[in-house]
């Protein structure tokens, strides 16, 4: 916390993912209202998710090649610039899909640079052995902004409109912006394509992972949580306008709950965890929250759902707080952005799971949409631990 350069890029994570999320719940509510459709919301979250899964390898391999820094600043003056065009129009009362949609895949290409740029940024500014601990930091204020996220996307979405939310965002943008150009020097100037083309680092990225276990394993596990874990968001704000009956502040502290349990989780490893422990925690992480979040499609009132969110979000943090340390802690330091552009893929299948389960939606109701897909994701977490046996092997130091 004495090292400035971190403290910035910590506050720059904390201002993104508030970003993040409160513009995700915003979204989802507003096209539930335009549309009445839970596969329309969850199409919107295959929006945002989409850019990962196209380019989020390619950014990874082109990171290793410019100032990650300046592209960071670049890129979210950018979409501070456009979020406050959206804001605009919605004000004027331009709310449509296309709007929405135009949001939603933007705010997708600046996630698609979070892991191999941003993250990535930690390993140029703190000690090898610090690098653990920096990471779950960065998910303790990615997890707390997923409680303070939805709670001020619902606020302001209920007494300033959408208009709010996009201006909201765009401050926020801004700041963040200032933050990296005034408060980093040295990250990010570091060069480590080795010679290799974009594609051919790329490339040789894939290689990597074919050659490496424990790496397919660790991504697995994240397919295995974006696929039939994460997708279950989308169908909170489904299940709290039709089951709950809430309106989109509730809603907002409904889905905050979740955000709680995960800071709470992430605050635990801070606190207790050993590096030993890590595996542990990312595969039986995501068990916990499989578990809560069928557990949380039975409930029929506020405060039992809130409860189960709440420990499904424990479950969330020892996962985020895992992830991105575990495949940096395992991969060779000058493959480490395009490894986190190959773990970017992983996340960006997500789209295929917010397709399954707004498909899912769409035919049987959100209740039983999460039912099915929480079952299917048991047994394929069965099946990861099975054929990768060394998700729940100890961790060790590189």
């Amino acid at each position: 916390m004495r090292n400035r350069e971190f403290v910035s890029l910590w506050f720059v994570g904390g201002a993104l993912n508030t970003v993040r999320w409160l513009e995700m719940l915003a979204v989802s509510v507003a096209v539930f209202e335009i549309t009445e459709s839970p596969f329309a919301v969850a199409m919107m979250v295959i929006v945002r998710f989409l850019p990962l899964a196209l380019v989020g390898a390619l950014t990874g391999a082109l990171a290793e090649r410019i100032n990650r820094r300046v592209a960071l600043f670049t890129s979210m003056l950018a979409v501070g610039a456009a979020s406050f065009w959206f804001g605009v129009m919605a004000q004027n009362g331009h709310v449509t899909l296309w709007l929405l949609t135009a949001s939603a895949l933007l705010n997708g290409l600046l996630w698609a640079f979070d892991n191999p740029v941003r993250r990535t940024l930690y390993a140029d500014v703190v000690a090898p052995v610090q690098l653990g601990s920096a990471m779950t930091l960065d998910t303790v204020t990615s997890n707390g902004t997923r409680f303070l996220g939805p709670i001020l996307g619902g606020l302001f979405l209920e007494y300033a409109g959408i208009h709010g939310v996009f201006f909201l965002g765009s401050l926020l943008y801004v700041i963040a912006t200032l933050v990296t150009l005034f408060g980093t020097r040295v990250a990010g100037s570091q060069q480590s394509g080795g010679g290799l083309s974009v594609f051919s680092a790329l490339w040789n990225g894939f290689q990597l992972l074919r050659q490496e276990r424990t790496l397919q394993g660790l991504m697995a596990v994240t397919v295995v949580w974006n696929v039939w874990g994460f997708p279950f968001f989308s169908m909170i704000p489904v299940m709290g306008k039709q089951t709950l009956g809430l309106t989109p502040l509730p809603i907002g502290v409904l889905m905050s709950a979740e955000g709680m349990g995960a800071l709470s989780g992430a605050l635990l490893i801070l606190a207790f965890a050993e590096l030993r422990h890590y595996r542990y925690l990312y595969t039986y992480g995501t068990l916990l929250f499989l578990f809560m979040a069928f557990a949380f499609s039975q409930v029929e009132s506020f405060l039992p759902a809130a409860g189960f969110l709440f420990l499904a979000g424990i479950g969330a943090g020892f996962f985020s707080a895992m992830q991105g340390a575990l495949v940096m802690l395992c991969t060779p330091v000058e493959a480490r952005g395009r490894m986190m552009g190959v773990l970017s893929v992983c996340i960006g299948l997500s789209t295929v799971g917010f397709l399954h389960i707004g498909l899912l939606g769409q035919w049987f109701g959100a209740e039983l949409a999460i039912v099915i897909c929480t079952l299917e994701g048991f047994l394929a977490l069965l099946l990861v631990c099975r054929l990768w046996p060394e998700v729940l092997a100890p961790q060790t130091l590189p």
